[in-house]
């Protein structure tokens, strides 16, 4: 779930919460307000009812007391019923049709030390305000009105109805608001979110612009920085795997001098040859001058192959074939197996080309045959296969050698690291970094029989 969908969901809670809330003190309020308002008017009705009607119950004149109390019934329409208690405390009158109920009196008593009661009863007919009086201090007589709460009930269904209403405004309200500042509060956010996956692909030395005086903006200033850091990080440690890449790339060209300076001494022994013939004879056929000719071009060519070689430093991504990269590897060493007794078997499968640098994987590839051949000074077998899987290339460098010892294992891609006393420590770094570099890894398996180092790179890098 979305960060703005969280702290939108948040806020609705919120606000749908406090609506709530509000709501129910707002009816809390009303409620008590109008029963004490209720309260007041029935006491204020029965005082003066009670005031009409002292005469009349001191001479047990029930026709004024009734005519008094029908008064009232007429001019205050909450009056549920009146009744009255005489001089003995009996019932003296009441509005009560068909018979006055039988637990009356005992509705709302009160003793003759108090002059009011108010009591809530619910009845047939709903809730009903019961205000006692006291008609005279100390005396039996008392008046009794009963208010009904419909009114109460009726305003309360429309304050319920209003409350619902604004509630429902005012949560649409702070929904419609919760998504728009969440979205304005989390933009920045998904901007940094986005900027950080950018970092993670690689492209250092972007910025990322919020104009923002919070802590998302000192946040954005940071991750600037970061950037910029790990732009010249980079540039740091593309130029030290350059040098080591020269360092490894001199040394191998000595190894490979000696095998070059075979190959041309053949053409060259060749040329000397005829050229001492000429000696004894200044003219020369057509057939010699095709064997200089031949000679000339067999050195050319293993000249080229070589300078090739040499002169390849930067990272340029083309298709290239890989099965055309092991062979001129092992035409690149051939001098070398052919003096080391070294036979080879090559297992190449039909591979499609592939995005990658040319120069960097013939370098990685020389590195793991030149320590291959150095693993069987006594003679033995390299074997080379490839082989297309899962989107991959995979290459493997075989040989069967005495294998790496189990406690150096660990190391051997460790920059520097060599057991060889006129070794540099940088060729399986060397490869390492290369592999890593098109997004590819390195293995390797080693034991009494043998090792074999294993490439594997996607087709895309």
């Amino acid at each position: 779930m979305k960060l703005w969908v969280k702290i939108a969901l948040l806020n609705v809670v919120i606000v749908v919460s406090l609506g709530v809330l509000i709501g129910l003190a707002v009816r809390s309020i009303a409620i008590d307000s109008m029963r004490e308002e209720v309260t007041r008017q029935g006491l204020s009705i029965a005082r003066n009812l009670s005031d009409r009607i002292a005469d009349p119950l001191l001479l047990n004149d029930l026709y004024k007391t009734n005519d008094a109390i029908r008064d009232v019934l007429k001019t205050e329409l909450d009056v549920e019923y009146v009744f009255v208690t005489g001089k003995d405390g009996g019932l003296f009158a009441h509005t009560f049709e068909g018979g006055r109920p039988p637990d009356l009196l005992r509705w709302n008593p009160f003793g003759l030390e108090k002059l009011s009661a108010v009591q809530l009863l619910s009845t047939e007919k709903g809730l009903v305000r019961d205000i006692g009086v006291r008609i005279f201090g100390g005396m039996n007589p008392e008046l009794h009105i009963g208010i009904r709460e419909e009114r109460i009930a009726q305003t309360l269904n429309r304050i319920r109805n209003l409350v619902v209403a604004s509630t429902a405004a005012v949560i649409l309200i702070g929904i419609v608001l919760s998504f728009s500042l969440s979205r304005l509060v989390t933009k920045p956010l998904n901007t940094l979110v986005e900027f950080t996956h950018i970092l993670s692909q690689g492209e250092f030395g972007k910025r990322v612009e919020i104009m923002s005086g919070d802590e998302v903006g000192e946040l954005s200033g940071t991750f600037n920085n970061l950037s910029q850091e790990l732009k010249l990080y980079r540039e740091r440690m593309e130029d030290s795997y350059r040098q080591m890449l020269r360092t490894e790339k001199l040394t191998a060209l000595g190894r490979l001098s000696a095998g070059l300076a075979h190959e041309l001494r053949n053409p060259l022994t060749s040329i000397k040859v005829l050229f001492q013939t000429l000696r004894n004879n200044p003219s020369p056929t057509k057939e010699d001058m095709e064997v200089v000719l031949s000679s000339v071009e067999q050195m050319d060519d293993l000249l080229t192959r070589f300078l090739r070689f040499a002169r390849s430093d930067d990272f340029e991504i083309s298709e290239v074939y890989i099965n055309s990269v092991i062979k001129q590897v092992l035409n690149l060493t051939r001098f070398q197996i052919k003096n080391g007794s070294i036979k080879v078997n090559m297992e190449l499968s039909k591979l499609p080309p592939v995005r990658a640098d040319r120069a960097m994987l013939r370098q990685a590839l020389l590195n793991l045959v030149l320590n291959a051949l150095d693993a069987m000074p006594d003679g033995g077998t390299l074997t080379i296969s490839s082989r297309a899987e899962n989107g991959c290339f995979s290459v493997s460098v075989k040989d069967t050698g005495p294998g790496i010892p189990v406690n150096i294992q660990g190391r051997i891609f460790d920059p520097f690291f060599t057991t060889k006393g006129d070794g540099t420590g940088l060729g399986l770094s060397i490869v390492y970094n290369i592999i890593n570099l098109h997004k590819g890894e390195v293995g390797f398996e080693s034991d009494g029989g043998g090792t074999t180092f294993n490439l594997k790179i996607p087709v895309n890098i």
